[in-house]
């Protein structure tokens, strides 16, 4: 793995401490807001007749299409960890590929990566 790719998935994490940061300030500066969208958000987090996994899948497609860099890395490790093999990981990416062209195609590299780290990191 080049270090290339080791410094985008660092970015990446970077990013998404910031993200993590401003949002706690907005959560504070506008509560019933915030606190409207994360009840919302975690309705959708509860059990339904969607596992997990495949909610995981279709989150990750969708981050995808997004071109969402930190939340790609985000939902790859969150699929992984829901049970997705790396083949249902690489076919939910392509369907997002299929909707979004060849744009998204490029971001199959962010995804590649984090598969990557993760198997490394929990080998």
């Amino acid at each position: 793995m080049s270090d290339i790719y080791k410094n985008e998935g660092e970015k990446a994490k970077e990013y998404q401490r910031f993200i993590d940061r401003k949002l706690r300030d907005y959560r504070k500066a506008n509560p019933d807001g915030a606190g409207a969208f994360m009840n919302f958000w975690r309705q959708t987090k509860h059990k339904s007749a969607i596992p997990d996994k495949y909610k995981e899948l279709l989150e990750l497609a969708l981050v995808l299409y997004a071109r969402c860099v930190p939340c790609i890395y985000q939902h790859t490790e969150l699929c992984l960890r829901a049970g997705a093999t790396n083949e249902e990981i690489l076919d939910a990416s392509m369907q997002a590929v299929a909707m979004g062209g060849g744009i998204i195609y490029d971001y199959l590299a962010y995804v590649m990566e984090a598969i990557e780290t993760f198997e490394k990191n929990n080998a």
